[in-house]
């Protein structure tokens, strides 16, 4: 027996897909997963792979978004496929219409492609199904966005590769276990050593003539052909061939079949197949070499070169670890042996992704060569592949030349240097923050976010989406001076994290944050309840708590203007429990910027992502020399306060609405205002405004029958600073 390397057997013993599928073959992009004989090519990192906008998808909850020249989706198929149907839809504002060119082509080899239809600047707004008939011969087939034009992108949905209905002349399908084969792929045929594939002819009036059956490759005097040729297979019947295993020295014995026939399409079909004789596969006799990895403090990529193993198990872990995989176990990424984390399984380690990576910390890696597959896996354990490498810290480099917090424009200065940047839009935080940083795999191909203010472990099947998870503002929407959905301070990375919205957002609201005397509700890390003055607040676990303030102080120096005040505590009226200045400073001191913060920070001031620095995370002593109150300067860079924050006096009034709960009309009862005029807001659990509006009746009626289910915030205030706020419930 001869060993004999397929990278390709990995892929299979993982679950993966090869890159040639069986018809039918369909794609609707709905759970994150990729179907055999699909690939995507969607350019830089970072992009949003995913839309959900429900005139741009056909089924939800998402299409695909396509957004730079030369981006395309693509299929590989065996067999003959007839007719393929799709969904395009194009993103733009409806005067002047969509612009840009998107081809759809066919291939019989993946190189040389024919074009079958163009779109040029013709793509509807809505998704719209389209169809289009490939040759015999194709076996590939790609919607190909040939030419952006800017501000206009593209989604696909629905994909649906139908087969050519069964012909007049005869036509050779080979399966295993039930499974189809494609030509020139491979089996896995686990430790059989009786190898039965079925023969079918899908013809469906001709004979099929099987005229010789030939076994080769290093391995192939390890097997004997069972069947006597010539034979014939009748229209739409089947025959068995059988392949005994002779040899059974223990380990891997791969060799592959050639089945010569009268299918006018393909006379020759092969197929490699492999099976394991004894406990394990052949263990490997070396291990991968010239193993790369470069770090950044939120990311670290890498490769190695392959050595004669069919796969390569890459090792992840804080610091050093002996601890080893053992044989006739798998393991999938993001499982831990022992105390490391499993980054790659698989035969394609020229390049090695890790996530879930935070600044200034050691990392050793290690990477095991195995083969085999399932209970036969068979690892090399001798001298792994290692490297120890360390993540960099912050890289400020020469960003804050010429800021001096003694200086008495500080503030000003600080606000031209940080304001300026690259705008995220909210809707995007999930595929920048989310996909990119805050989460990390785990197993069974799912991936797992943890809660910002309360450490809750949120496990999900991709794409992300936002039915349990929302994206909290550190300084409430309430709060801001600007207070539009569309400003750029709402959408900035450095006040949004990942919360629970029901059992964290909506209970944090725009209460202030401070440790609590009295704790009213718990979840996870997160309470709320009553400071040691009385006052209602939010308290989220350590963790969290340094973070939030420096996104608060953050906030205010990037957009604090006289006309648009941002500060601490809020100027504005609604808000009656003010946040504390100084309970933001002492745990800006008690809790400095951990690893993961940094990590987080230096990934937004990347010029690809936000392009801007949270000076409070580089120099958090800087806190000391702004007087949030007022949004001055403070020579002294003293934290100590001089002096209690002077509390917003506000005149609250109680109101009637009913019915509440409601489906359709709210009626409010505004007699306690006096006939004054009014501004009515109603802000649902995101902080944003679903309705604004101003009266000088006594009673105002709100439609909420085009609202979504939830709660929300209905604020009044007059001229003279009364206010009324009650929560309003649509069933």
């Amino acid at each position: 027996m001869k060993k004999i390397i397929f990278n390709a057997i990995a892929f299979l013993s993982l679950g993966a897909t090869f890159g040639q599928g069986t018809l039918p073959m369909t794609w609707s992009f709905d759970d994150g997963t990729t179907p055999t004989g699909f690939s995507a090519d969607q350019g830089p990192a970072g992009s949003k792979l995913v839309y959900t906008s429900s005139n741009l998808i056909n089924s939800a909850p998402n299409a695909l978004r396509l957004d730079y020249t030369g981006e395309y989706v693509q299929a590989h198929w065996a067999g003959k496929a007839d007719t393929i149907t799709f969904y395009l839809a194009g993103t733009y504002y409806p005067d002047p219409g969509w612009q840009g060119t998107v081809t759809i082509d066919e291939s019989a080899d993946g190189q040389q492609w024919t074009t079958v239809k163009t779109f040029t600047d013709n793509v509807d707004n809505n998704a719209t199904q389209h169809t289009v008939r490939v040759s015999s011969t194709a076996r590939y087939f790609r919607i190909y966005y040939k030419t952006k034009a800017s501000g206009y992108n593209l989604a696909i949905d629905d994909i649906v590769i139908k087969p050519k209905a069964p012909g007049q002349t005869p036509e050779l399908k080979v399966y295993y276990n039930g499974e189809e084969q494609i030509h020139e792929g491979i089996a896995l045929t686990g430790n059989d050593t009786l190898i039965e594939f079925t023969m079918e002819n899908k013809g469906i009036n001709q004979i099929l003539d099987i005229s010789a059956i030939t076994l080769y490759g290093e391995d192939a005097s390890d097997f004997q052909i069972l069947n006597s040729v010539p034979f014939n297979i009748g229209a739409a019947s089947s025959e068995k061939l059988q392949i005994r295993l002779t040899d059974l020295t223990a380990g891997t014995h791969t060799a592959a079949f050639a089945i010569a026939s009268n299918d006018p399409d393909r006379d020759t079909f092969k197929l490699t197949f492999s099976t394991i004789s004894g406990e394990f596969a052949t263990e490997p006799t070396g291990q991968p070499s010239g193993l790369n990895i470069t770090a950044k403090a939120f990311v670290m990529t890498g490769s190695a070169t392959k050595s004669d193993a069919e796969n390569y198990l890459v090792l992840s872990s804080i610091g050093s670890s002996t601890d080893e995989p053992v044989d006739g176990v798998s393991y999938q990424r993001g499982e831990y042996i022992g105390n490391a984390r499993v980054i790659y399984s698989g035969s394609d380690i020229s390049s090695l992704n890790f996530d879930g990576i935070v600044a200034n910390t050691n990392y050793s890696v290690r990477v095991f060569a195995f083969n085999g597959y399932g209970k036969w896996t068979n690892y090399l354990l001798n001298n792994p592949l290692t490297k120890d490498v360390t993540t960099p810290g912050l890289s400020a480099g020469n960003y804050y030349t010429g800021i001096d917090p003694e200086s008495s424009t500080f503030v000003s200065d600080l606000r031209a240097l940080i304001n300026p940047h690259r705008r995220i839009y909210y809707s995007n935080y999930s595929s920048y923050i989310v996909d990119n940083f805050e989460a990390h795999d785990t197993t069974n191909g799912q991936r797992i976010v943890e809660g910002f203010y309360s450490g809750y472990p949120h496990i999900y099947s991709p794409p992300f989406n936002h039915n349990v998870m929302s994206r909290e503002h550190t300084y409430p929407y309430s709060y801001m001076g600007q207070a539009s959905k569309d400003s750029a301070n709402y959408s900035d990375l450095y006040i949004l994290y990942t919360c629970h919205q029901n059992k964290v957002n909506a209970v944090r609201s725009n209460y202030p944050l401070n440790n609590l005397a009295t704790i009213t509700s718990e979840f996870y890390g997160g309470k709320f309840g009553k400071d040691s003055a009385g006052n209602f607040a939010y308290e989220p676990r350590d963790f969290a708590k340094g973070i939030a303030a420096r996104g608060n102080f953050y906030i205010c120096a990037a957009y604090h203007t006289e006309a648009n005040p941002f500060t601490i505590p809020t100027s504005n009226q609604f808000v009656t429990e003010l946040q504390d200045q100084y309970v933001l400073k002492r745990w800006n001191n008690d809790f400095p910027p951990s690893k993961w913060e940094i990590a987080r920070a230096e990934y937004i001031a990347q010029s690809s992502v936000q392009g801007n620095r949270n000076p409070f995370i580089d120099n958090p002593d800087w806190a000391c020399y702004i007087d949030f109150a007022t949004m001055m300067h403070n020579p002294s860079g003293s934290c100590t306060p001089n002096q209690q924050n002077k509390k917003v006096e506000v005149k609250a009034v109680e109101i009637n609405v009913y019915p509440n709960p409601s489906q359709d009309v709210f009626h409010i009862d505004l007699s306690q205002f006096n006939g004054t005029d009014v501004e009515v807001y109603v802000l649902d659990f995101y902080e944003r405004n679903i309705f604004e509006g101003n009266t000088n009746n006594n009673s105002i009626d709100l439609d909420a029958s085009q609202w979504a289910s939830g709660s929300y915030l209905l604020l009044i205030r007059d001229k003279n600073g009364v206010t009324a706020a009650q929560s309003i419930v649509k069933p």
